[in-house]
């Protein structure tokens, strides 16, 4: 019942907001830094040659991966960081004291003053996002997040996480239809339907009903309008009237709903499962 779709490539641009988990937290990576690379200064305020773009050396960055350390059941990994003394934002013109985050996965984080590469070992969240949903393939995996200066030189602003991943969660779906109303009712497996309000957690989400268009892929935002039903408050069951839904649009036939797993920001994971109606 679900599409796989979308890889980590493409999640590294999408964006915004939150925090919530587990992970440690340190102020540096790496151990004999570079040389300063682009537009970045010197090192700034730290007490070694590091690059930092003027970032001091108490600041700091936590990487939370809700569940790190423990087995998660999805492959759709919700992720969300935290800075301290340094500006996340868009990349593009170098500002001292400010960066963009980059995951790398399962490889080393890049030599502080040299620029990180774009693959799919190393997502870049260039819009300047403080959470994600990043797809890994099942098994264990050591992420390491990474600040990067406007043009995406590394900085020494580094925490990493270990994750176990299994493809375990499934949802299965029943629907009836009564002219235009679909009632549905939906069973989560290793995996949990919670209110948007829990905020970020391990192996859960909320639902929303997507009426007639593609899944959202994986990572970008969920919009909320005629075709994009949220159901913010945790719900597994309840019913669309499609007529009233669609309005306009409405025609009696078939309709194809998928049902959508997002995370506490309504970022998209492929959680998900579809079917096709038929309406009066």
């Amino acid at each position: 019942m679900r599409d796989i779709a979308t890889r980590r490539r493409f999640l590294g641009l999408v964006s915004t907001t939150a925090a919530v988990g587990l992970a440690g937290c340190t102020d540096a990576g790496g151990s004999d830094g570079g040389d300063g690379g682009s537009d970045g200064g010197d090192g700034g305020d730290g007490s070694d040659d590091e690059y930092r773009n003027g970032v001091s050396a108490d600041a700091s960055v936590s990487f939370n991966v809700p569940g790190g350390g423990t087995d998660l059941t999805s492959r759709y990994v919700t992720w969300a960081a935290t800075a301290d003394g340094v500006d996340i934002e868009e990349s593009g013109e170098v500002n001292e004291g400010a960066g963009h985050y980059h995951i790398m996965v399962d490889t080393e984080p890049v030599e502080p003053g040299e620029t990180i590469p774009s693959d799919d070992s190393h997502v870049h969240y260039g819009t300047g996002q403080t959470d994600g949903v990043l797809e890994l393939e099942p098994g264990d995996h050591t992420l390491h997040l990474q600040v990067g200066d406007g043009e995406h030189t590394a900085m020494a602003l580094t925490d990493t996480v270990e994750v176990s991943v299994s493809e375990s969660a499934e949802l299965t779906l029943d629907t009836t239809v009564d002219g235009s109303v679909v009632e549905w009712d939906i069973t989560a497996e290793n995996y949990d339907i919670v209110p948007s309000s829990d905020g970020f957690a391990s192996n859960a989400g909320h639902l929303h009903a997507i009426i007639d268009a593609e899944h959202v892929p994986v990572g970008e935002v969920i919009p909320s309008d005629d075709r994009h039903v949220h159901f913010g408050d945790g719900s597994t069951s309840g019913s669309l009237d499609l007529a009233e839904q669609l309005g306009d649009d409405y025609e009696a036939g078939e309709h194809t709903i998928h049902f959508q797993v997002g995370t506490a920001s309504h970022r998209a994971t492929m959680v998900h499962v579809h079917t096709t109606v038929t309406t009066e």
